[in-house]
């Protein structure tokens, strides 16, 4: 009962907070490294709102095809909450992702994940500091998604990311797969 009244709270007054309408898009390469560089591309779209109690979305693309003809793609679809947003330098978002995978028969599937994302805005300047986790993957995958993030900022609507991303994958009937590598990108936010 407590923890449930802390949730709505902890919703409500970031609902109290949060914008009208919020969009943002991002998109970028990433370089990971499995034995071969492979540069691939990624892009995301993100709706928040301040309707209490139902969640923002957000979509994201991966590519993540390596040169020895390995097609492990996914979009994720997650639904999140913003827990703190705009009441101090710290922005926390947590929630659900549900990660779709379409171009690899052996292991098409939709897997689902735990979102945490943090991030802190370093006072007096552009730049913000923080990652995002996704982890979980149900009966048939084990599945950690980690970001380490740095953006940089100097307009209010748009800006640059730059970051470090390991994305371990353990499907039963595939195998184990770790690309990690850096990521380069640029982003808006309305």
């Amino acid at each position: 009962m407590k923890s449930a009244l802390l949730l709505s709270t902890a919703l409500l007054a970031s609902a109290a907070h949060a914008d009208v309408l919020g969009l943002t898009a991002e998109a970028g390469s990433y370089a990971s490294n499995s034995g071969n560089s492979d540069l691939n591309s990624y892009f995301g779209v993100a709706i928040e709102h301040p309707i209490p109690l139902i969640p923002n979305f957000r979509l994201q693309h991966q590519s993540m095809e390596s040169s020895s003809n390995i097609d492990l793609s996914f979009n994720d679809y997650t639904l999140y909450y913003e827990l703190l947003d705009g009441l101090t330098l710290v922005n926390l978002d947590v929630g659900a992702t549900f990660r779709k995978i379409d171009n690899n028969t052996s292991i098409d599937d939709t897997y689902p994940l735990l979102y945490v994302s943090a991030f802190l805005d370093i006072p007096g300047t552009a730049l913000s500091v923080g990652g995002e986790v996704k982890s979980g993957g149900g009966s048939d995958a084990d599945i950690t998604d980690t970001t380490f993030k740095v953006k940089f900022q100097p307009l209010i609507f748009a800006g640059l990311e730059l970051g470090y991303r390991t994305v371990n994958e353990d499907f039963k009937s595939k195998g184990k797969t770790e690309p990690k590598g850096v990521f380069l990108g640029a982003f808006v936010d309305f």
